[in-house]
């Protein structure tokens, strides 16, 4: 049934539904966020983003009460050249649900989850088409055009031809565009009218994430979680650890996640681990539930969002970030991207910095490990960051904002009954 006084809007994107990593959270909480100011929601998956294991995976379901879909009827996505059928064949099934959804005024926006050219392009001209406004959501920036080298072969440059066209031609296709940060906001400031430009950070629930007042122990545990991404600086994270049992510092650690499409990163760390001798107190449990990541989280003492400088620092900003900070324990991070524009270094958080070493990271979480006051005060600091940024009630407001012109116009449209 079409909600009255809201829209039907179609979330396009690619992700591992219904759990994956930090874009699956982003995607969840806009949904979820969406539906709570009143709108009618579904979710249009494309195919698998490939980090998420198999078995984690569903064709269809509810993400948190929102339906969604892999438009293709099946999680199965392909390994490199195998996925380019995949995706030709998920855009004509999107153009056909488009079309068909259109032309039983059935669908009111369409907004592109991260998604690029060839799928953006396509659809949007659809759209205009049949009337519908779209909105473009980038959460960072293109992988393709910055992490291939100038030996790159053909697939190499398809995809970086794709993340060109892309940049230069979709954004003057949206009725909004929605970022992350402000490198992305500067980014295509270049490209479409800034006025059509929206910023809109990581969406959490600062309650679900908040955690119970922590205890002081012997062993303080260190938490990450995460992809074991290349921007992530667990070479050197895990080498602080080392200095740290060196200086006879008694800690405890956890990393959890996994990468299916980049298993190498997790073997490598877990050799370090074993190279470095502290088997003992790290565990790597790998890919688990959303719910265990809570109850770890809830265990720990020291989050960690260590990041390394570059691109996907620098235009993105993690979901992980702000769900640490709403736990209320101590976080800390490094000074790269949107980080600064959020936290201070011993205010509401413990900062290293852009180019970090390990010996930095491990007077860091020296200084975390035997400070319990400095942990609460900090962790306390920095949950209220978390509230006055990226809790739901705040960016419902700019979401009700953004869309309630195109609510308006809505409301003066006959609607066919669905």
């Amino acid at each position: 049934m079409q909600l009255s006084n809201g829209l039907h809007i179609a979330l396009i994107t690619i992700a591992d539904l219904p759990e994956g990593g930090g874009n699956t959270s982003r995607l969840r909480r806009l949904a979820r966020t969406l539906a709570s100011c009143g709108h009618n929601v579904e979710i249009w998956n494309e195919h698998a983003l490939g980090v998420a294991p198999d078995d984690r995976l569903e064709a269809a379901g509810q993400l948190d009460g929102i339906p969604f879909e892999y438009v293709l009827g099946t999680t199965a996505r392909g390994s490199r050249w195998q996925v380019v059928p995949t995706k030709g064949h998920a855009v004509m099934k999107l153009l056909s649900r488009v079309w068909q959804a259109g032309r039983k005024q059935q669908l009111d926006l369409i907004w592109f989850n991260n998604t690029s050219f060839y799928n953006i392009q396509p659809i949007s001209l659809l759209a205009k088409v049949l009337g519908i406004p779209t909105i473009q959501g980038y959460e960072d920036e293109w992988l393709e055009l910055h992490s291939v080298d100038e030996n790159r072969g053909l697939a190499g440059r398809l995809f970086a031809a794709n993340a060109w066209l892309g940049d230069r031609l979709c954004p003057s296709q949206a009725d909004a565009i929605v970022v992350i940060s402000h490198y992305l906001k500067d980014k295509y400031q270049e490209f479409a009218d800034p006025g059509r430009i929206h910023l809109i950070p990581t969406i959490i629930d600062c309650d679900e994430w908040r955690c119970d007042e922590e205890l002081n122990c012997a062993e303080p545990m260190i938490f990450y979680s995460g992809a074991f991404a290349e921007q992530d600086e667990l070479p050197n994270l895990i080498e602080a650890l080392a200095i740290l049992r060196q200086r006879s510092v008694a800690f405890r650690c956890v990393f959890l996640g996994g990468n299916t499409r980049d298993p190498q990163q997790v073997e490598a760390a877990r050799r370090q681990v074993q190279i470095a001798g502290l088997a003992d107190i790290v565990e790597m449990p790998g890919f688990v539930p959303l719910s265990e990541v809570r109850r770890q989280l809830e265990a720990a003492n020291i989050l960690v969002n260590i990041r390394r400088d570059g691109i996907w620092s620098r235009s993105g900003l993690s979901t992980k970030l702000s769900e640490y900070l709403a736990s209320g324990r101590l976080v800390v991070s490094s000074a790269v991207g949107e980080v600064p524009y959020y936290l201070k270094h011993g205010e509401d958080a413990l900062l290293v910095s852009e180019k970090v070493t390990p010996g930095e990271i491990a007077d860091t979480l020296q200084l975390a490990i035997r400070d319990f006051p400095l942990r609460k005060r900090l962790g306390s600091a920095g949950r209220s960051v978390a509230l006055a940024n990226f809790d739901v009630s705040v960016v419902s407001e700019k979401l009700d904002q953004l869309l309630s012109p195109m609510r308006q116009d809505r409301k003066r449209q006959p609607r066919a009954q669905s």
